[in-house]
Parts: C-alpha cells; structure tokens; sequence
C-alpha cells in the first residue's frame, strides 16, 4: 500500500480484508470476542494502536514517577498538585490550534512529531536527574511541554481513525484505543514505580525516552492521510471559530462536551492526586502508590472492553452518565474505608467508570463529526482536560484544609448531583443510541 494516500484514492477500510458477506456468522462468545477486537482486523490500525500504546506506556510511567519524584523534592501537597497537573493549561490553549493542525496537515506528522518531542523532553529530565540539577521548576515546564505535544498529537491521531477503518467501526476502535490505555495505565505506574527503586529516576526518564522514540518507528508504518484538498480555508482564528459554530449545529456534540467537562472537573481531579490521598490516608510507599494506579488500569481495562462491544442502539448516552455514577460512588466509599485493601478495590471501580467515559465521549464526538471538522472538534473535547487544575487545586486544598477524605466525601456528592442534574437537564444526551 503506498504511504501517501490522496483523499480521492483513500477507502474508509483496509481493501486487504475480505468482504463482509464472505465472513462466517458468529455466535455466543465468539461474537462477543469478534465484535470486541474487530478494528484491529484492519493491518494500519494495528501500526497506529501500537504506536499509541507504547507511547502510553511511556506517559503512564512518566506521570506516576513525576507525582512521586516532586512530592519526594517539596513534601508539598500544593506543588505536588500543580506539577501533576502542570500540562493541563498548555493543552487549554494549544487543544483548539492543534485541531487547526490536524484538519490542515498530514496526520501521521503530526503524530510523530509529537512523539519524538515526547522522546527528546524525557531524556533531558533524565540528563538533569542524572546531574542532580533537577528541581520542581523543571518538572512543572516538563510537564507543561507535555500537554502542549499531546494537544496537538490527540485530535490528529483520533481524526484519522474514521477514514482508517470507518464510520461504523469508530467505537471500536476508539474503544480498543482506550483499552490499550487501561493496560498501560495498570501496568506503566507498576513498572515506573519498581524502576524508581532499582535505576532512580533518572534511568526511568531514559526508559520512557527509549519507548517514545520506538513508538514514532510503529507509527510509521502507517500511511499518511492527508487533509481534503478541496475545503476552502481561512485563517487560523478562522478556522477556530468555524469549528466552534459547527459545533453548536449539532446538539449531541454539545450535550457530550458538557458533560464531560462536568465530569472531568470532579472526577479526575483525585485521580491525579492519589499520590498524596495514599502517602496521608495509607502510609504508601512509592510501589504501593503505584499499584493503586495499575489497580484502576485493570478496572479501566473491563470497562474500554465492555465499550468496545457497543454499538448504536445500546443507550450510549445513559452508559456513558452511568459511569459517573460509578465514580462517584466509588469515591465516597474510599473516602470512608481508609484502609488499603479497601482502596485496591475502590480504584477498580475508578478505572472502571472514567475508562467508559473516555471512550464513550471520543467515539459519539467522531460520529457525529463529519471530516473535514473533526480534529477541531476532538480538540475542543481534548480542551476539557485543560480544564482540570479548575477541580484539582482546590481539591488539593480541601485536602490540606479538611483532610483527604473529607474532600474526597465532597467531591463525589458534588458528581453525584451533577450527573442527575444532566440526566434531567440535558435530554440529548441520555437520548444517544
């Protein structure tokens, strides 16, 4: 197949596969099975899941040695919590210009450029560590860097997925993206926090250097897709602006961004400080906290599989408000068990309600987005995490102020009635087939 393949030339699915009729009827758990993984049939799919998986392995274990490494330098909750979530206003205001970048150039640049970004920052973290010149200055501009090459790297990456293997198949595979996401996540922050113990940080920073730079070698093997020549173009302010009026033409869009910005601000924000709820509720240990973190991996790895089953006509829409509800109620019990066993099994159900939502989110946003609109529009959805230092610092500070359990108990009451108020609020949402 060649590399580059005009718009004109280019099919929705791998010419390579057999017809659907010629396919054998599947029952029972062989359908389930088949219906679960059935994106992957498709060979450049396969480069460009593996090229995100890696990368993700690299980001997982990044995140967890980051949080633990800032704590270890500032023993300050506050810091911790703005370090952690120092990518967060890069990727706020470079999301919509990186959407612009999607619709405008070859994709799979994109992509790769932002992974060998990802490559040269982690083997300067490392080089710092190694020279003990390290501080939590250089980690907050680290981690700021990140969230600019992910907001331009996402809508890019999530654009091409439709045209790869079609409109039908977008929740699949955006859903099997989500499980190579909870794998990464259950085991990156394992491995990040055993390496910490055995080769530092330093050697960690080197081995997530390695791992991006072999998932721009995966990713190259898939072909490139390039923009619709034909749409006419304007400025970028333009184009930002075109995108954001299409986006209010479409109701189910809206219903999906405000949602999950809802969301977003209540529940992640204590996933991002776990490192701090388990060194003061817990005791933990750096390995304990990482396997609280590869514990919701697990969780987040059955609920992106149970996603990837889905099709339109499942209530969509109502799964994906259900997942809130898991979290918050998971999170008022780890609030009230303070015991870490107690916390394993919580963290299941935390991994477990965010991954639906993940997923969810991402595949009813492309299929309701046409082409030419659709990095944009994925960039907006990439903006609500930009928004997380909203719910994070002044949950960081509920916890200084109120204990860690106390605000966790707050938060997910909070979540809890926001989500009833969508559910009631918000009809086109819970309509999503």
């Amino acid at each position: 197949m060649k590399e580059a393949i005009d718009n004109d030339k280019q099919t929705l699915t791998d010419p390579d596969l057999p017809p659907v009729a010629a396919r054998p009827i599947r029952r029972g758990a062989s359908a389930w099975l088949y219906r679960t993984f059935e994106a992957l049939e498709n060979r450049n799919f396969r480069w460009l899941w593996a090229g995100l998986v890696i990368a993700l392995g690299g980001l997982q274990m990044q995140m967890a040695v980051r949080g633990i490494l800032v704590y270890e330098l500032t023993n300050d909750r506050v810091l911790t919590g703005l370090v952690t979530l120092g990518f967060a206003p890069s990727m706020l205001v470079l999301s919509l210009f990186g959407g612009v970048v999607g619709d405008r150039l070859e994709r799979r640049t994109v992509v790769q450029a932002a992974q060998a970004s990802g490559a040269i920052l982690a083997a300067v973290i490392g080089l710092l560590i190694a020279t003990n010149q390290i501080n939590w200055i250089h980690l907050l501009i680290a981690s700021f860097l990140q969230g600019g090459f992910f907001a331009f790297q996402m809508p890019a990456r999530q654009a091409m997925i439709p045209r790869m293997v079609g409109r039908d198949k977008a929740t699949n595979a955006v859903s099997l993206n989500a499980v190579g996401m909870s794998i990464m996540t259950m085991v990156g922050p394992a491995i990040g926090g055993l390496l910490y113990g055995i080769i530092g940080p330093d050697g960690v920073y080197f081995v997530i250097a390695s791992l991006y730079a072999i998932a721009v070698v995966g990713t190259s093997m898939v072909p490139k897709y390039y923009p619709d020549k034909t749409t006419a173009r304007k400025s970028v302010l333009g184009d930002i602006l075109s995108g954001l009026a299409y986006i209010q033409t479409r109701p189910a869009i809206m219903a999906v961004l405000i949602f999950s910005v809802a969301v977003v601000l209540l529940s992640m924000p204590f996933r991002m400080l776990i490192q701090v709820f388990a060194k003061d509720v817990y005791g933990s240990t750096p390995d304990q906290v990482g396997v609280l973190i590869a514990v919701a991996g697990a969780g987040g790895l059955v609920g992106a599989l149970g996603v990837a089953g889905l099709r339109r006509g499942h209530l969509r829409g109502l799964v994906l408000m259900g997942s809130a509800v898991v979290s918050g109620l998971v999170m008022l019990a780890i609030a009230y068990v303070p015991i870490y066993l107690a916390g394993l099994a919580a963290m299941l159900g935390i991994g477990f309600g965010e991954s639906i939502r993940w997923a969810l989110a991402q595949a009813l946003v492309i299929e309701e987005t046409a082409d030419e609109f659709r990095a944009r529009v994925m960039s907006v959805l990439m903006m609500t995490y930009g928004l997380m230092p909203i719910g994070v610092l002044p949950l960081s500070l509920a916890m200084d102020r109120f204990g860690a359990q106390a605000a966790t108990a707050g938060v997910a009451v909070i979540l809890l009635a926001v989500t009833a108020l969508c559910l009631i609020l918000i009809p086109a949402l819970r309509r999503l087939p």
